[in-house]
């Protein structure tokens, strides 16, 4: 277990100061490319980016996540190493011409969907990174089952410094999105000669072959109904909001919707960490794996309510902070959005917890049924009721969402001691609501935070939430982890 949690606590950490480092640097120039585009320009340029996104399934299927839970069942194995080279190798070919497949199905939607000929061109520059992305995903999931999250989140730093850098220089050039679009793929490009040549240190990809394509497919497709829906669930009111509504609602709705996936990163760092380490657990010690997953499942909502609860009460605050006068009308997006966060905290460590397991057909469908209901209120209400529907259905599909996992994991759950995972940080994020709400006009605003986040931290202590374990965690982090 203590092993476990070292291994964990190596990759939380490289991970988490990786991306808290990417995410300071990509927040502060968001920030800088939102206010200097407008609202106008910036809804073109997320509509741009909700296209690729939305259509990234095609180019993977599900293989990353497959591939990373192989190889972490391979390694360890006589004739591991030969077994990951050649799953790598024909990964790698069925990804580069997915790819190109799928960067003709995003161009061919965005002229099928009447988008303006500029935006069409920005798709289509767009999809070059698509194809570049292929060769990167497959040495970063080979990576990734080996632990080596390390490698992983260096290249990230450097494509974002590479692409906040350069598209400083295109913004400062005037060049509108396009300038960012290229300063993207630069990034993109640094990124994957990075994790290439980390992956190739230790493994080499064998010759592509043809044979293995079609079973690979089969095994991946869960995973890639997976990532299709969640795709297609995040991004369609984006869609949907460009369409009906132009590209200024586009642009409060999504500077709104930024702020949610900053923090996001959070939950993406450990679930990524955890993910490799479980399917590894799963096969060599899988008594150890309740205590282990009742253990995150506290941690993470300890970390989601105060931002929720806290996020809800200043986010007008928050928004003029951050964008100004100007993107008033973003705040009450927010004020909803924002709790979606404690929600997609737990669907995505649950829904490694169950592909662990090897039951991802269950969430393939679990999702599959929330971005149905999503798509299908989408389509109904965002017409007629614009960004207050997109913002309430994300909340409740990804309730919906949840409310599926809840219920396949129904016999593990009934274990989890719920008074100290959930009822008491619950009492201590409110408690630290009213102060912060309390003194909201009184105080500047990353002054407020502070003494919320304090206060929080406090009560978490007084009731019990945080004591001894999580003190001897966090100098686990400082330790050199088990082989």
């Amino acid at each position: 277990m203590s092993n476990f949690f070292r291994s964990v606590a190596r990759n939380s950490a490289f991970g988490m100061a990786a991306h808290v480092t990417i995410k300071v640097i990509s927040f502060t120039f968001t920030v800088l490319v939102i206010r200097r585009l407008g609202a106008e320009v910036y809804g073109q340029y997320a509509a741009v980016l909700a296209f690729g996104a939305v259509f990234v399934f095609f180019a993977d299927l599900g293989l990353s996540p497959y591939t990373v839970r192989q190889v972490a069942r391979l390694r360890d194995l006589p004739d591991g190493k030969a077994e990951i080279e050649k799953l790598f190798g024909s990964v790698l070919g069925l990804r580069f011409l997915l790819s190109l497949g799928a960067a003709a199905a995003i161009i061919a939607t965005a002229w099928l969907t009447g988008r303006p000929t500029e935006m069409i061109v920005g798709v289509a520059l767009g999809t070059i990174g698509l194809v570049i992305y292929s060769i990167q995903g497959a040495a970063d999931s080979v990576l990734a089952g080996h632990e080596r999250i390390d490698i992983s989140a260096g290249a990230q730093v450097v494509n974002q410094v590479t692409f906040v850098l350069l598209g400083t220089l295109a913004l400062l050039l005037a060049t509108g999105y396009y300038g960012l679009i290229f300063a993207n793929l630069g990034g993109i490009v640094l990124m994957t000669l990075i994790v290439w040549q980390g992956v190739r240190l230790g493994v080499r990809p064998a010759l592509p072959l043809p044979t293995m394509w079609l079973p690979l497919l089969r095994a991946s497709i869960p995973f890639g109904i997976i990532g299709f829906t969640l795709g297609l669930s995040y991004k369609f009111d984006t869609i949907l909001l460009n369409i009906y509504q132009g590209d200024v609602i586009t642009g409060y709705y999504n500077s709104a919707y930024n702020l949610i996936f900053s923090v996001l990163v959070i939950s993406n760092v450990v679930n990524t960490a955890l993910y490799p380490s479980l399917s590894r657990q799963f096969v060599t010690r899988p008594d150890s794996l309740p205590a282990i997953q009742q253990r995150m499942l506290r941690y993470l909502l300890m970390i989601a309510l105060p931002i929720a609860i806290g996020g809800c009460v200043l986010a007008p605050k928050i928004i003029d902070f951050l964008y100004g006068a100007d993107y008033a009308a973003a705040a009450l997006p927010l004020s909803i959005l924002i709790w979606v966060v404690p929600f997609m905290f737990v669907t995505e460590f649950l829904g490694y917890v169950i592909v662990v397991s090897g039951a991802e057909r269950r969430v393939a469908w679990a999702i599959a049924l929330s971005t149905t209901i999503n798509v299908g209120l989408n389509v109904l209400l965002i017409p007629i009721y614009g960004v207050l529907a997109a913002a309430l259905l994300t909340v409740f599909t990804e309730a919906v969402l949840l409310s599926q996992y809840l219920w396949v994991l129904r016999d593990r759950l009934r274990l989890v001691n719920w008074n100290l995972t959930l009822a008491r940080p619950v009492l201590a994020a409110a408690v630290m609501g009213g102060v912060v709400f309390l003194l909201r006009n009184e105080l500047y605003l990353p002054i407020n935070i502070a003494l919320g986040a304090v206060t929080y931290m406090a009560l978490l202590v007084a009731l019990g939430v945080v004591g001894r374990p999580e003190f001897d965690l966090l100098q686990n982090i400082r330790r050199q982890p088990a082989g």
